[in-house]
């Protein structure tokens, strides 16, 4: 069974996250079938689509209206969802004994700064500051304008960011050694690395929902065939 650890808009567990998996859990061991807890934090959606009102791609976008995007060295665990369903499928039919708990994990971790600095190179002209300094602006800009992606987001990202962006170290041995043992390791991508991050900002440009980058930049963005539509509730 799936867990997502973190709510839309939050980066903290919430009660429904444990309290049915255990109800499950339970039943399941009644009727003697092994069980396993699935966890991860981040899910990106199928490359390269994804969805617009996600937190990170509205983080990502109102940093570009900003154009100024803060210092913050906190890892993401954000892992490719082809990534976890693989995982998923491979749980269900390799046993393991003593295991109930499955953690998914990105491999390695990119950091928001990693993010940031990955714009940048596709030609967004974004000016790295501290928080506090990032913080006044954003909200300077909303006032000025009256408009910004993380408006309806302001709550939590004007509430010491960096604290609240801190995501747990997860143990995902276990998942690993069900990789492993499937000959599966080599064959995923268990990260959201820069070429990804390319591919998903050119879906969202075709989409509507970023703006083409103002210059070129030291990396050339991926070229998309094919129609996009954003796939958030608002699409803004």
């Amino acid at each position: 069974m799936g867990v997502r650890e973190a709510p839309h808009g939050s980066w903290q567990e919430g009660p429904e996250s444990a309290y049915y998996p255990s109800g499950l859990r339970r039943r399941a061991l009644e009727d003697s079938r092994w069980v396993y807890f699935q966890r991860c934090s981040e899910t990106a959606h199928h490359f390269p689509v994804t969805n617009t009102d996600d937190f990170i791609w509205r983080l990502v976008k109102g940093c570009i209206q900003l154009q100024l995007v803060p210092d913050i060295s906190n890892t993401i665990n954000m892992v490719p969802v082809d990534t976890v369903a693989l995982c998923t499928s491979l749980s269900a039919i390799t046993p393991a004994q003593n295991v109930t708990v499955l953690h998914i994990a990105a491999r390695p971790r990119v950091t928001f700064n990693d993010l940031f600095g990955s714009l940048s190179l596709y030609g967004y002209d974004l000016q790295k500051c501290d928080y506090v300094q990032w913080r006044q602006r954003l909200e300077q800009h909303v006032l000025d304008v009256q408009d910004n992606a993380l408006f309806p987001l302001l709550h939590f990202v004007l509430d010491d960011l960096p604290r609240s962006t801190k995501a747990p170290e997860l143990d995902d041995s276990n998942t690993q050694r069900i990789l492993d043992s499937n000959k599966a390791s080599s064959e995923v991508k268990q990260t959201v690395d820069q070429e990804t991050t390319g591919l998903y900002t050119s879906w969202l440009i075709n989409a509507g929902f970023l703006g083409a980058p103002p210059r070129t930049g030291s990396i050339a963005l991926p070229v998309l065939t094919g129609s996009a539509r954003a796939v958030g509730r608002s699409g803004q």
